[in-house]
C-alpha cells in the first residue's frame, strides 16, 4: 500500500534527481562521518541524524518565509546573549499538521521507523513531553542534551555535534560529493527539510541491536527540535 510517508514528496519536481541523490548520500555519508575504527556511537548517531533533519526544516522555513519577530517567529535570549527561534511555524516543519505532510516531517517518518524496529504504540515517546524537555533546558547546564537517561545520552552536545555533520550535509544537498568523480546536481533548499527528514526514517532500524527504539526516537527528535531553534550565525560562522 502506498501511503503519504513512503512516497518522496518531490517526486514530480524538476530537481527530482538532485533531491533522490541527496537523500543516498545522506544515508551513506552522516554515518561515516560519524564512525571511528569501524565504529559508531549508536546515540550519537540518532542524535546526529535529528540535528540535520531540525535544523534543515529551520533553513527551509526560513528560505520560504524570511523570520519576522512578532509576526512568524518569535525570538528567546538566554543571559548567554544566545538566541533561539521559537513559534508554531517553525514545530509545524517538524511535526506535520496533515497525513499529507507526512512524508516531509521529521516526526511522522522517525516515528515510522521506531514502529517498523519494532517499537509499540503505547511506548512512543509524548511529543508534548519532548518539546517541553528542550525549552527548559535552554540556557541551562542540558541544554543540547537529551532527556533519556544518562548512559543513553550522545557523546557531544547536539550544538557541537550540528557544527560538525552539517557541512557534510551541506555536501550532499551541493550534489558535490568527494570521490564520487561526478557531480550530482544541487538539491534546491526548499526541499532540505523534507530529504533529511526522509533520511531520518532508516537510522532508528539500523541501530535497533543495540538501542531500543523508543530511546532512538527520543534522542533523534529532542536533538532535531533544540536545533531547529539555533542561529545561523552560531552554526555556520567561519
Amino acid at each position: 500500500m502506498t501511503t503519504a510517508e513512503n512516497v518522496l514528496p518531490w517526486k514530480n519536481a524538476p530537481d527530482a534527481v538532485a533531491c533522490n541523490y541527496a537523500l543516498g548520500h545522506l544515508f551513506r555519508n552522516v554515518p561515516a562521518c560519524l564512525t571511528i575504527d569501524g565504529r559508531i556511537h549508536a546515540e550519537t548517531y540518532m542524535s546526529a541524524v535529528g540535528a540535520i533533519a531540525g535544523y534543515a526544516a529551520q533553513r527551509t522555513l526560513f528560505a520560504a518565509s524570511p523570520p519576522v519577530v512578532g509576526s512568524n517567529i518569535n525570538r528567546l535570549t538566554v543571559k548567554s546573549g544566545d538566541a533561539y527561534w521559537f513559534g508554531d511555524s517553525l514545530n509545524n516543519m517538524l511535526v506535520p499538521e496533515t497525513q499529507a505532510d507526512g512524508n516531509r516531517c521529521v516526526w511522522s517518518l522517525a516515528a515510522g521507523g521506531a514502529l517498523g524496529a519494532g517499537l509499540k504504540i503505547e511506548q512512543m515517546p509524548k511529543l508534548g513531553a519532548m518539546f517541553e524537555h528542550v525549552a527548559s533546558t535552554i540556557g541551562g547546564p542540558d541544554e543540547g542534551r537529551s532527556s533519556v537517561p544518562a548512559p543513553h545520552q550522545a557523546h557531544v552536545a547536539a550544538r557541537d555535534l550540528l557544527k560538525a555533520v552539517w557541512p557534510v550535509a551541506m555536501v550532499c544537498f551541493a550534489g558535490k560529493i568527494p570521490g564520487a568523480g561526478r557531480e550530482f546536481g544541487i538539491a534546491p533548499i526548499a526541499w532540505w527539510s523534507a530529504i533529511a527528514a526522509q533520511a531520518a526514517s532508516r537510522p532508528i532500524h539500523d541501530v535497533r541491536g543495540v538501542l531500543s527504539p523508543d530511546i532512538a526516537l527520543t534522542l533523534l527528535m529532542e536533538s532535531a527540535i533544540y536545533c531547529s531553534k539555533l542561529d545561523q550565525a552560531r552554526i555556520e560562522a567561519a
